[in-house]
Order: C-alpha cells, then structure tokens, then sequence
C-alpha cells in the first residue's frame, strides 16, 4: 500500500484511522503487509508503530527497503553522484525548489552539490501540468534517472504537483520486484493500493491493481479496481473484499 491519499490523507503528520488499523491487523494474520511509500523512515516511524508492521517496506520512492521494527536497510539503489550533479545544475538554473533526501535526511534547496547517499530528490511547487512537463522535457536527457509526477501539498496545506526522481532502477515497481524476492511469493500474488501517478510502476507489478476513490485518472485508468476514498477508509474495504471475504 501507498501510504499518502491512501492510508493516511495526503498532508503531514497524519496518522491511519481506527478502522484501517483495525482492518490492517486482522490482514496480517493471513497474509505479508508492506507499505510503498516516498517518505524517507523518519516520517514513517509512527505509522509503523501504529500498524504494528513487521514486513519489509519500501521507502524513498522506490530507493530502499527497510525491516520497520529495526529500521534495518535491507536493499537500496540511490542515484549516481554524476547524475546527481547534473540534475542539481538543472535546477539550481531553472530555480525550481527542491528536496534532496540524502541517507534519509531531507535537505531543502541545499547550496552543495557533493552528498553521501542521494536516495531522492522531489522538485517541488509546480503549479501547472504545463510547468511540471517542461521540467521532466528538460531532466528526461539525464539517463541513470526516473521521475515521476504526483500530487502533494504546500505549507498551507494547498494541493500542488511535484516531480520525484530516483535512480533508473530505484522505481517503486524495482523495489516491489524485490520485495517480492524477499517474501518468496510472486509478483502475481502480490495486491498493489495507490493513489499517485508515482504508483502506476509498482501497480504494473501485482496481479490486482487497486486505485483509491481520490486517485490519479491515470491510476484509475490502470487499476482492476477503484474503492472508497481515503476519507471514506477504502484501504479497510480492500482487506475486507479482497483479503478477508
């Protein structure tokens, strides 16, 4: 499952409702459950706690798989430090603000270009489609990247696009391949939840692809199934249809 607009509505410091905890504990017992989120494990602690997750979750967009009990890193693929570089000179050019999520550690709009582990990096405030498509137009040219746009959210809380990129083999669909290794089940057996366009690639993945009532169209258009919203708890429906019946 994503996490933002999908477990939790998209804003920061949101915790899982009491039915979606209630619904995610009683999956448990029959099945693997995992998140697949673009938050760094500093913003994820407390909804593995909360939870009480034991399975391996995707962090960073794609860019590492972590045990939630020990915050263990388990796999990773950050970007390439000359990719990386070359992006950073992009947009430091272009004035676009941006995140860059090095080792877990957020820093925005850093001066340095030189960093230890650049897991991520979201390029933020885009208010247009227009806007966000000239930037992917111009980085598309950087070959050891994917980006990915999706919806997020200002200081104020209002909805804006950004635009997340990791190494080319960092996608959520990488890292839901292998986390799938990791649990020794199939792809095909795996069921993928999301809202974002940013989870299309690892949908592409399970065998049932489920979009949340507040999704993406893009994501509703390359789902089997399009529950409640996360407002109306659709995570708790999807483990009561798909999981429990």
């Amino acid at each position: 499952m994503d996490v933002d607009g999908t477990i939790v509505p998209v804003g920061p410091h949101t915790i899982p409702s009491e039915k979606v905890v209630n619904s995610i504990k009683q999956a448990k017992k029959k099945v693997h459950v995992s998140v697949a989120s673009g938050r760094p494990i500093n913003w994820l602690i407390d909804i593995f706690k909360t939870l009480e997750l034991t399975d391996p979750c995707i962090l960073n967009g794609g860019s590492q798989i972590v045990d939630p009990r020990t915050e263990e890193v388990l796999w990773e693929k950050p970007i390439e430090k000359e990719d990386l570089k070359k992006l950073l000179t992009i947009i430091k050019r272009d004035k676009v603000p941006f995140i860059v999520n090095d080792n877990g550690i957020e820093y925005k709009d850093p001066v340095k270009l030189e960093f230890e582990k650049p897991l991520a990096v979201q390029m933020t405030y885009f208010r247009s489609k227009r806007a966000s498509d000239k930037c992917l137009e111009v980085i598309k040219n950087i070959p050891g990247i994917s980006a990915h746009k999706f919806f997020s959210w200002d200081k104020d809380r209002n909805y804006k696009m950004d635009v997340y990129i990791t190494h080319k083999e960092a996608t959520k669909q990488h890292a839901a391949e292998e986390l799938a290794r990791m649990l020794r089940v199939e792809a095909s057996e795996m069921v993928g939840v999301g809202d974002s366009r940013n989870d299309i690639p690892f949908l592409n993945v399970c065998g049932l692809k489920i979009a949340m009532g507040n999704a993406d169209d893009k994501l509703k258009n390359a789902a089997h199934h399009v529950v409640p919203t996360v407002d109306e708890d659709g995570v708790a429906y999807v483990v009561e249809k798909f999981i429990l019946s």
